[in-house]
């Protein structure tokens, strides 16, 4: 029997690989929910809605260009 976790896990997975393949909606798809606690925790850290989300960008492209190199530990 495959828990809900394992089955989201697996999706993860394919996310990741077609990020990996320059597919940038696969890559929407993985970071998506994660949006609204990365902005927040961004806001915490600067105190300024615009900053953190200038923040948020700056982590989501730095991400995305780095994926390459993204080992699955972190």
């Amino acid at each position: 029997m495959v828990h809900a976790s394992g089955v989201a896990e697996g999706r993860e997975r394919e996310l990741l690989a077609g990020a990996r393949a320059n597919d940038e909606a696969a890559y929407q798809r993985l970071v998506e929910p994660y949006l609204r606690e990365l902005h927040a925790h961004c806001y915490r850290m600067l105190g300024s809605l615009h900053d953190a989300e200038d923040a948020r960008q700056d982590a989501l492209l730095r991400a995305w260009r780095g994926l390459s190199r993204f080992d699955g530990r972190g």
